[in-house]
């Protein structure tokens, strides 16, 4: 693993989807297809460029009801349990970065055991304000709220966007590969201030209970 110029590790931001929960819940091409999405294509910057507010609120619909049933078919991922009851123990923060809405997480916060919403000290959506992975504000956000530099903050992801969000934050970086090739990803070059291909993470782990090692626990 790199040795990095930063530390001690005083938080940890995660994304959800496929991170704290097994991947592949959600129905992408499913979902690409009922709103009319191209693959390759972001979908919520796609329903965003929508011509009218119609067709905006009618796609935001069918990707609610998407994500809901997905939520509610989700399941924690492995270890994920256990490494938040860890961090808890040991006075880490602990937030969630998400593309996703609140009442989404909220759901499928439903289906763990042990785990809830006030584990969590901030949870940054898509409904919070500014802009929305790769971007850095929810990072950025959340580092504040949690009352640490971005340095000091682990940002943990299954995607690019994860790891390009918490790279233009200044945040260190954890990919988790849930045992999988890491992806190879694109980020559309339209999207400012953003790398055309995958950044690297800082460090790469296949599941969560790697980041005892990482964090020193």
């Amino acid at each position: 693993m790199p040795s990095l110029p930063v530390g001690p590790f005083l938080a940890v931001l995660f994304d959800f989807d496929g991170t704290l929960t097994h991947p592949d819940a959600l129905d992408f091409p499913a979902l690409r297809s009922a709103i009319g999405c191209a693959p390759g294509t972001l979908i919520l910057e796609y329903i965003d460029s929508l011509p009218t507010e119609e067709e905006r609120i009618a796609r935001r619909n069918i990707l609610a009801d998407f994500e809901m049933a997905a939520a509610r078919a989700s399941v924690p991922n492995d270890g994920a349990e256990e490494m938040i009851r860890m961090l808890t123990s040991r006075g880490i923060g602990i937030g969630i970065i998400t593309r996703n809405t609140r009442s989404s997480i909220m759901e499928s916060l439903k289906n763990f055991r042990s785990v809830s919403e006030k584990d969590f000290r901030v949870i940054v959506t898509r409904e919070t304000e500014g802009r929305p992975k790769p971007h850095p504000d929810g990072v950025l956000s959340a580092a504040r709220q949690l009352g640490v530099a971005p340095r000091n903050m682990l940002v943990v992801g299954d995607f690019v966007f994860d790891i390009a969000a918490g790279k233009a934050a200044g945040a260190p970086t954890v990919l988790i590969t849930n045992g999988r090739t890491a992806p190879q990803a694109r980020i559309p070059g339209t999207l400012p201030g953003t790398a055309s291909t995958e950044p690297a993470a800082d460090f790469t782990i296949r599941s969560l209970g790697e980041l005892a090692g990482i964090l020193g626990l």
